[in-house]
């Protein structure tokens, strides 16, 4: 998990960091395996369709809401900063980003793709890409084809351009995965619906699901962070909502002793957080506001807020 999630923010930044915000040519369609040609518009349509089936984690993101926080914006200079290649190219990531919905195939190491909706040059895209041989960091930039896509790869996490309105970012197994729904005219929703029907809740800016039941990663986890220990799924919503982002989750166990310990481990958390503020003195704040914990029976549930600023 630890290896994944920051393998994620180096696929969303270097993707959109490389895209751009109008289209000159028609939009492009996609030949399926079995030679039907498959419109733009229905790749578009609904983005959970192209995630290969089952993730352990799903993940979404209202990018507008998203890059309009206090969040959003340290995220967006960080991606200006490191890779320039962006600024080249005319996306406003603010403006152009819609949405993102992803999912982790494997908690140990990366195995992730994400759905990127917006508005995307394909040509432009490609232009920029191939005139930077490397990252920033020096790591190679790969140009490689897989089912008619150009894929972009830098240290195995990279991007490729559906559509006008869609891209995959994720690591090469990921996307290869995603296009191979395409290429075979896969296009229905194959992850579990209890995740899905978070993202209707009117209230939520993002959504993180996962069912980690006999996950060997998170056992080992639990060791340094105890209310993971007997997790079997979680589900957090939240938005970006001042102070910076809010949140409200359940955690279930397999018992209610389980869901007590979960919750009190929690509750650990936050009264060690609490303790940051005595450090305020030296400039050290806790980012975590107003943590509420209970249970009931197998879970535990959570409220609290993060502060951006700390």
């Amino acid at each position: 998990m630890r290896q994944a999630l920051p393998s994620m923010l180096l696929g969303v930044c270097l993707a959109t960091s490389l895209a751009a915000c109008k289209h000159n040519d028609g939009d492009s369609v996609v030949v399926t395996g079995d030679g039907v040609r498959l419109s733009s518009e229905a790749i578009d349509k609904d983005p959970l369709a192209l995630l290969p089936a089952n993730p352990v984690v799903l993940g979404w993101v209202d990018a507008q809401a998203f890059l309009g926080s206090q969040f959003g914006g340290e995220i967006n200079r960080i991606a200006t900063k490191y890779l320039p290649v962006g600024q080249t190219t005319g996306f406003v990531p603010q403006r152009d980003l819609k949405k993102l919905v992803g999912g982790v195939y494997s908690l140990a190491g990366a195995d992730f793709v994400i759905v990127a909706q917006g508005d995307f040059n394909a040509d432009m895209i490609r232009s920029a890409a191939d005139q930077h041989t490397s990252t920033p960091g020096g790591v190679p930039m790969v140009h490689s084809r897989y089912a008619g896509n150009d894929l972009f790869t830098a240290g195995n996490v990279g991007f490729t351009v559906v559509t006008q309105h869609t891209m995959l970012v994720g690591n090469e197994t990921g996307m290869r995965r995603a296009l191979d729904r395409i290429r075979d005219n896969r296009l229905k929703r194959e992850v579990p619906d209890w995740m899905t029907k978070l993202m209707d809740n009117p209230q939520a800016s993002m959504v993180l699901a996962g069912d980690v039941t006999g996950q060997p990663q998170v056992a080992a986890m639990a060791k340094s962070v105890p209310f993971l220990n007997g997790l079997s799924n979680f589900r957090v919503l939240g938005n970006f909502q001042p102070p910076g982002v809010n949140l409200a989750g359940t955690l279930s166990y397999p018992d209610p002793a389980s869901a007590t310990a979960g919750a009190n481990a929690l509750r650990s958390l936050g009264q060690m957080a609490s303790l940051m503020n005595v450090l305020a003195i030296v400039g050290l704040s806790s980012p975590v506001k107003d943590l509420q914990v209970n249970t009931q029976d197998n879970d535990a549930t959570f409220v609290t807020a993060i502060d951006a600023q700390s």
